[in-house]
């Protein structure tokens, strides 16, 4: 069920083929998803942003191993940051993989591991049960299409996949004015909103350190 999702879990789960394979890069996916965590954390009232800096305010489990293994990273830090900062420290392999992880303990995605070229490890996590995907988009496009008003769960998806540029892709054209008022609705709570704002800057920064990194190597290939 869409509902039973985490906001890390719905923003994975759109973000991956009908084969398995990912839609986007891997810097966007990391950058969506720590800010998701964070999303999701707010929503549960679990941290709040007070004058731009996370702090966790209920440290209750909230009973998902990857929102609980944040809270307890972002309580053990001491010096409270800003959601910036904890989306570049969070955007890593580690998160994306405990994220797909926990959808392939809950039956929803499978995983399938290969090589591409002989060489290099491949993972793809085609879908196992369709269910959960299938309420999510229905109720995402029932927003889109005003036929439902926006819940908190969902305004917090449509603004992750709008500021990884990945909502056209997954929605196809939509009414930009519509998409605004509702991340800057009421239905988004301010530390939702200020996670958001983030989110693209860190997905850039990740972006141009990867393509910078790819073009030494090639440099230093070549030479």
């Amino acid at each position: 069920m869409a509902g039973q999702l985490t906001v890390p879990q719905a923003f994975a789960l759109l973000q991956v083929e009908a084969d398995g394979r990912k839609s986007t890069d891997v810097q966007t996916l990391d950058a969506g998803l720590a800010g998701a965590v964070l999303a999701d954390l707010a929503l549960r009232g679990t941290v709040s942003l007070r004058s731009g800096l996370v702090t966790v305010v209920n440290g209750a489990a909230t009973g998902d191993p990857v929102l609980d293994g944040v809270v307890g990273t972002i309580a053990a830090a001491g010096t409270p940051r800003k959601a910036k900062w904890w989306i570049t420290r969070l955007a890593k392999r580690p998160l994306r993989d405990d994220v797909f992880a926990g959808l392939i303990a809950d039956g929803v995605l499978q995983v399938e591991q290969g090589r591409a070229l002989g060489i290099f490890p491949t993972m793809k996590y085609p879908e196992q049960d369709g269910g959960p995907e299938t309420l999510l988009r229905a109720g995402i496009a029932d927003v889109l299409e005003q036929r439902a008003a926006p819940t908190p769960f969902a305004a917090a998806v449509i603004g992750l996949l709008d500021a990884t540029g990945t909502l056209r892709k997954q929605f196809g054209k939509v009414d930009r004015g519509l998409v605004r008022d509702i991340i800057s609705g009421s239905w988004a709570s301010p530390a939702v909103k200020a996670v958001l704002e983030d989110i693209q800057t860190a997905a850039i920064m990740g972006a141009v350190a990867a393509s910078t990194a790819a073009a030494t190597t090639a440099v230093i290939a070549s030479s």
